[in-house]
């Protein structure tokens, strides 16, 4: 009914809104199943208002109108916040008439870089300050929400995070479980708009106006401050060129809410921006989009990581306070801008020279290797330093780095690398920036997905024939020694494992003719879908590895990571296996080259290797533990097994 012009119209007569104008045109502009419907009514030419708005609400929303209508005429000065306020309620259709907004949606504007990061810093200090204006109000809201309302909402995704994303169900109870375990008092509770995000907000008149307050209710205030800043982390994680500003966005927006109201309690905050963080997982799992689904696991360890659970995401953060001094001096956010400003001179426009502002241990290789994050002053754009406990190997990466940039800018544009902006011997610090584009694994679902597989092909055919000088080469005797090294590994922390660990490692070293076949053709040797960047064109990181060999071992190395990544969305076997397939055919029709029987002995290979570092808890994230631990080892092992056995996995 709410769609039919003729039934609202007769409504907007008797609540004489535009009582002589006719409806021409329903036109729906959102649809959430169950819970609520936004349509405009495009009244005829002359009208004045040009349209209008309807929410259709899946409950009765008389009681939100009522609310509404009490907070426009509540005084309270200047903090009073804006909400755009219902014209009129529909009972009949559980509708709320809303006016047309001439404003512009706020975050748009926020997240815009074409405008100074100062304004839209300042934003976002006013988007704190009308939530804490909301909060400050008496205003008799809708139901109560505690966090143990907010766990118990949480429990409807566990079962699709179990169906789709096996390796993570444990992660996600273990942290719901905590959420219901929070005993601690409650502050007094105040009128919540109850899913306060960036786009919960407009701008008119150079103001923010509130919207969407469907969820009103009396809350902990640290409720919607929670969730405003889970969405801004969940944005920082979908959309990394703007983690540098939401990393500034995120006190200022403190900051404006601090300038009304005091802050909530920081504990109180970090629980239910991790209640909206699990939120945000489990959703992921209930949309037909799949595109985001790789993205969940960094939400996890953020979440976890707020509750105080261990998790791979805070092994960096960790590592600070042990890492040598020259890594905790490489932290120093003054001492690396000077550090820093010869590399960035040839590139500057005869400004001031850039301040480093923030310096983030992002990942390390246990005495080994550090990659620290420093974000700029200005628009907040960042360099990335990698630092080498081993110089010569850092020396040696930054030379390749070098040549390959050099390549692509001289005739081999498919050699994406990151720019390499020089070496810091002091630091044993190569610095570059970032690659462009979004890592494979985060974008392996997305539609463009067939498209990203032939960027990486097209990177890695032109690597294999390319005329890369390395001074290292596969080296059979050294690799068969590495793999009894890893069945070892793999039987002494399951020995229910050995006999097929075991079984790799033998018939491997019976086939190491196969291995060495060929050894004059530069490979990456970790090549692997976390290692490639994509936008226009693949870009590829990490050139430790780096030597001559066979490029059947580039190509098996990043399929058993594909078969690692379907053992963790078993929902998305097929589409991994599609997407294996034709990586491979692009390969072939990029390289001039067929795939023979070499590929299932490198395959198998790297199937090991991916079941140590399971074994092990190393590897890439999320790292499972207990049954899904073993459960993942046993699948690469039996993967490994069965090809040997044929010419190609899957």
């Amino acid at each position: 009914d709410a769609a039919d012009p003729a039934k609202v119209g007769r409504h907007l007569s008797a609540l004489e809104l535009a009582p002589r104008s006719r409806i021409v045109r329903v036109v729906p502009v959102r649809y959430k199943p169950g819970s609520q419907c936004l349509l405009r009514f495009d009244l005829e030419a002359g009208s004045h208002p040009e349209a209008l708005y309807g929410k259709v609400l899946a409950i009765d929303g008389y009681r939100l109108s009522t609310a509404l209508s009490a907070l426009r005429d509540i005084d309270g000065g200047r903090d009073t916040p804006r909400v755009l306020q219902p014209l009129g309620y529909v009972s009949d259709l559980h509708m709320l008439l809303l006016p047309a907004v001439a404003g512009s949606e706020f975050h748009l504007l926020a997240f815009d870089t074409t405008v100074a990061s100062e304004v839209r810093l300042q934003w976002m200090r006013k988007a704190g300050a009308v939530l804490a204006g909301l909060h400050a109000v008496p205003l008799p809201a809708g139901p109560p929400r505690r966090i143990v309302d907010d766990a118990a909402y949480l429990a409807r995704f566990s079962t699709s995070v179990a169906s789709a994303a096996p390796p993570l169900a444990r992660a996600f109870d273990e942290a719901m479980r905590r959420l219901e375990s929070a005993t601690h008092e409650e502050p007094p509770a105040v009128a919540s708009h109850g899913s306060f995000r960036s786009d919960q907000l407009l701008i008119e008149g150079d103001e923010p106006l509130m919207i969407d307050l469907d969820g009103l209710c009396r809350a902990n205030p640290a409720r919607d401050v929670g969730n405003f800043l889970a969405y801004l982390r969940w944005k920082a994680i979908r959309q990394p060129q703007h983690s540098s500003f939401i990393e500034a966005a995120i006190p200022r927006f403190l900051a404006g809410y601090g300038s009304v109201l005091t802050l909530p309690d920081e504990r109180s905050t970090a629980r239910y921006e991790a209640g909206s963080m699990l939120k945000i997982a489990g959703r992921r799992f209930q949309k037909l989009d799949v595109s985001e689904w790789a993205l969940v696991p960094q939400l996890l360890d953020e979440a976890q990581a707020l509750l105080g659970i261990p998790s791979p995401g805070a092994a960096s953060h960790a590592a600070v306070h042990t890492a040598p001094a020259s890594v905790r001096a490489a932290l120093d956010v003054e001492g690396m801008t000077g550090s820093l400003r010869p590399l960035l001179g040839p590139f500057g426009d005869g400004g001031a020279a850039p301040v480093v502002t923030r310096a983030d241990l992002l990942w390390h290789k246990r005495d080994h290797r550090w990659t620290i994050r420093y974000t700029l002053d200005g628009d907040g754009d960042a360099l990335l330093g990698k630092m080498y406990r081993d110089t010569a190997r850092g020396r040696r990466v930054h030379e390749i780095m070098r040549w390959l940039w050099d390549q692509a800018a001289s005739g081999c544009p498919e050699l994406g690398v990151p720019r390499p902006l020089g070496w810091i011997p002091e630091l044993s610090m190569l610095v570059y920036r970032p690659a462009p584009g979004r890592v494979l694994g985060d974008a392996i679902f997305d539609e463009r997905a067939a498209a990203y597989m032939d960027m990486a092909a097209a990177w890695l055919a032109a690597l294999h024939r390319s005329r890369l000088p390395l001074d290292k080469a596969f080296d059979v005797g050294t690799e068969l020694a590495t793999l009894r090294a890893w069945s070892s590994a793999v039987a002494e922390r399951g020995p229910g494992r050995a006999g097929a660990a075991d079984h790799i490692s033998r018939r491997l070293s019976e086939l190491s003719s196969e291995l060495g076949a060929e050894a004059g053709r530069p490979i990456h040797k970790d090549f692997h879908h976390q290692h490639v960047f994509v936008a226009e064109r693949a870009s590829v990181i990490d050139f430790d590895e780096a030597r001559l060999g066979d490029p059947h071992f580039d190509l098996a190395h990043f399929c058993a990571y594909l078969t690692l990544l379907r053992c963790r969305f078993p929902a998305m076997s097929a589409t991994l296996d599609r997407l294996r397939d034709e990586f491979l055919t692009s390969y072939g029709r990029h390289a001039e080259w067929e795939i023979d029987e070499r590929f299932a002995a490198f395959y198998a290979y790297s199937c090991l290797k991916i079941a140590w570092q399971l074994s092990t808890g190393i590897g890439l994230v999320p790292r499972p533990q207990g049954e899904e631990q073993r459960r993942q080892t046993a699948v690469m092992l039996e993967e490994g097994m069965a090809a040997l056995q044929r010419d190609f996995p899957g």
